[in-house]
C-alpha cells in the first residue's frame, strides 16, 4: 500500500514513548555552574523539505546534515526537535528497499526497534503520501532537556475529509547516542497516543520566522 495516515499511525503507535541513553559530552551542570539553553528557540536557517509527500522542517545549521536517511544534528534542543520530526517522517515513508537502513540510522537498538521492524515487514510502502492525507509538522515543545536526552512534543496538522484539518501532539524522546540524536522506539505495550490540540499555545511554531 502507499504510505498514508495508517502508516503514520503505525509509526506514532510504535515511536512515541522513548528511553534516553547517556553521554559524557557537553554536561549541562558542573558543580555550581549551570549552562542555560533556550529550548523554545527556532532552529537556525529553518526551511521545509518534502519527505514522501510530508512537509518536514530542516536546518542547514541544526540538521539533518544528510537526508537519506536523515542524520547529523546539533547537540542542542533544536537538534533534538529536528531529529524527532525527521526521524518520524523517515520511518513513516521509507520504501521497502530502504526501511531497514532507515531504522538502523534514525533509531537506537532495543526491543521497541525489534517490534517496529517486525511490524514493518508485514506491510508494503511505496510512493508518496497523497496530498489530501499528508501531515505537516507545525510545532514543537521541548518538555525536558539534558545533554543525554530530550523529550519533544511534536505537533502535526493533517487534512480531514471535510476540508478542515486535525492538529495533534505526541511526545517523542530522543537520546544522544554515538554522536547524534536517535529515536528509541517504544514497545506496543506503552500505548502512548496522540492528543488533539486546539492551538499551538506553548509550542514553538516551525513556520514563524525570527
Amino acid at each position: 500500500m502507499k504510505p498514508s495516515r495508517a502508516v503514520l499511525a503505525l509509526v506514532a503507535g510504535l515511536t512515541l514513548a522513548i528511553a534516553g541513553c547517556g553521554s559524557d559530552d557537553d554536561a549541562g551542570t558542573t558543580g555550581e555552574e549551570t549552562t542555560t539553553v533556550d529550548t523554545a528557540a527556532l532552529p537556525a536557517e529553518l526551511a521545509y523539505r518534502t519527505v514522501g509527500g510530508l512537509r518536514v522542517p530542516s536546518s542547514r545549521v541544526d540538521g539533518p546534515a544528510t537526508t537519506a536517511p536523515p542524520q547529523g544534528y546539533s547537540h542542542t534542543p533544536q537538534g533534538a526537535a529536528l531529529a524527532a520530526a525527521n526521524g518520524q517522517a523517515a520511518l513513516a515513508t521509507a520504501p521497502d528497499a530502504q526501511w531497514a537502513e532507515t531504522v538502523r540510522t534514525v533509531t537506537a537498538p532495543g526491543p521497541g526497534r525489534d517490534e517496529f521492524a517486525y511490524a514493518r515487514t508485514l506491510m508494503t510502502v511505496q510512493g508518496s503520501v497523497a496530498e489530501g492525507d499528508a501531515a505537516t509538522f507545525v510545532g514543537f515543545r521541548v518538555a525536558e532537556y539534558e545533554p543525554s536526552r530530550a523529550v519533544v512534543l511534536l505537533a502535526t496538522r493533517t487534512p480531514t475529509r471535510n476540508g478542515a484539518s486535525l492538529t495533534t501532539a505526541y511526545p517523542v524522546e530522543t537520546a544522544w547516542l554515538a554522536g547524534d540524536w536517535k529515536i528509541v522506539l517504544p514497545q506496543q505495550k506503552d500505548k502512548i497516543d496522540a492528543v488533539e490540540i486546539s492551538d499551538l499555545d506553548g509550542f514553538t511554531n516551525w513556520e514563524e520566522k525570527p
